[in-house]
């Protein structure tokens, strides 16, 4: 576990904030989830065997290890999510009610031929996450386009017509559109986002479309080439925000050195809270999509399948009554209820409530499950995802030997081995 907090530290930078507690890794180092490694397009975070590699400077901040990660371990900063948000709606707006996204390849291809005020603007589309579509939806957008550059290698063909587009084969990104896929610029976890978001506002009764495109449309062109060099424009803009970023870090230095106040920092080991579970927390992107998902309305009653959220199944023959799972889930999707410590002796109920809306599909709750009795289902009914009380109660049988019995080892011993005598020395 040190190993995996110093490695997390080491990615802690200006475009990425890091909150090691949070991953599930850390929580229960025999937790399955390595998505961030999975995703990161420049290796800077990988896997080797069975252990997690870091290589800092290969980061460049596209920020999309922050939108696969389901616990919001990882977070981008420069612009964070609010301020991103400001921007796209900023200019949603100047483009009535158009949302346009594009990543810095397109901006490099088609600057000078584009609205500034009309387009927002990420490093990678990877950055964007379903949260971010969904608060544009219920904010007002009639569409949300999420347009990708050229890679490299491909050719540039900047023109506005019908759409500045980053292809040199027009006719075979128009099919592509078509289709509702794109070429090799978008990387995967942009298409993922895209699907899902495009889903959820279809079941929300939203008629917002969701398109990931190698195009600009056409509304953002630049009706008046610009007064000067827009690249000079772009480097100053660049540097004065350098400039900034430089001066908040070296203003925080000098207040804490002539106050003397030690910089606060989070623990790094979490405390188990009074009910035996470790901490709980709700990410602000789950809290966002919530929120804009109840703006937008009810949804259809059916049931859909997204990376976002999972329903808990439990086999009641392997189950054990534990409750592991409630202890270790990082955003109490899963809850204790009653007491299973007296349960026998009471007779009163006791077991796990589950709130779909809550569940980020970590899986950490199947891996830390000692009896495989737990599954996770990504088949989810939409109701239960914005519901306010619980989605299910399940009932747990009360455990044959008492919880905190001095002789629970032995008697643990006696049930595995199928011995009905076990002595302790």
């Amino acid at each position: 576990m040190d190993n995996i907090l110093g490695l997390f530290e080491k990615l802690e930078s200006q475009s990425l904030a890091v909150q090691p507690n949070r991953c599930v890794v850390v929580r229960n180092r025999n937790a399955s989830c390595r998505r961030c490694a999975e995703a990161c397009p420049t290796g800077a975070i990988s896997v080797e065997g069975n252990d997690l590699a870091v290589a800092p400077e290969r980061c460049v901040g596209c920020g999309t290890c922050a939108t696969v990660c389901p616990t919001a371990a990882l977070e981008s900063k420069k612009p964070d999510d609010k301020e991103l948000l400001r921007a796209a709606v900023a200019a949603m707006q100047a483009n009535d009610g158009a949302a346009v996204i594009m990543d810095a390849a397109m901006q490099a291809a088609a600057e000078g031929k584009y609205d500034p005020a009309k387009v927002a603007v990420v490093k990678s589309l990877g950055r964007v996450d379903e949260s971010f579509i969904a608060v544009l939806a219920a904010g007002g957008a009639t569409s949300v386009a999420l347009v990708a550059g050229p890679v490299e290698g491909e050719t540039e063909d900047a023109d506005a017509g019908e759409g500045t587009t980053a292809e040199g084969n027009a006719e075979a990104t128009e099919a592509a559109e078509t289709a509702g896929t794109v070429g090799a610029a978008p990387d995967r976890a942009a298409q993922l986002v895209r699907d899902t978001a495009a889903l959820l506002l279809e079941t929300w009764g939203s008629d917002v479309s969701v398109k990931l495109t190698t195009k600009l449309p056409r509304s953002v062109r630049l009706a008046e080439p610009a007064e000067f060099d827009t690249g000079r424009r772009g480097f100053f803009s660049s540097m004065r925000d350098e400039a900034r970023a430089a001066a908040a870090i070296t203003a925080e230095h000098v207040v804490r050195e002539k106050l003397g106040a030690d910089e606060l920092e989070e623990p790094k080991f979490a405390k188990v809270t009074e009910d035996g579970t470790l901490p709980h927390f709700l990410p602000e992107r789950r809290g966002r999509l919530l929120l804009a998902l109840s703006n937008l309305g009810e949804p259809e009653d059916i049931m859909i399948d997204t990376r976002l959220f999972g329903h808990v199944i439990i086999d009641p023959e392997k189950c054990t009554s534990c409750q592991m799972c409630a202890t270790f889930c990082p955003t109490e999707a899963i809850r204790k209820f009653g007491d299973a410590a007296t349960a026998a002796e009471t007779g009163k109920p006791f077991g796990i409530d589950h709130y779909t809306g809550r569940c980020v599909q970590c899986h950490c709750c199947e891996d830390i499950c000692p009896t495989n009795a737990l599954t996770l289902s990504t088949d989810v009914f939409a109701t239960d995802v914005t519901k306010r009380g619980r989605s299910e109660r399940i009932e747990m049988r009360p455990r044959k030997h008492k919880v905190n019995d001095p002789k629970s080892i032995v008697n643990a011993m006696s049930d595995l081995l199928g011995v009905p005598n076990v002595y302790e020395r």
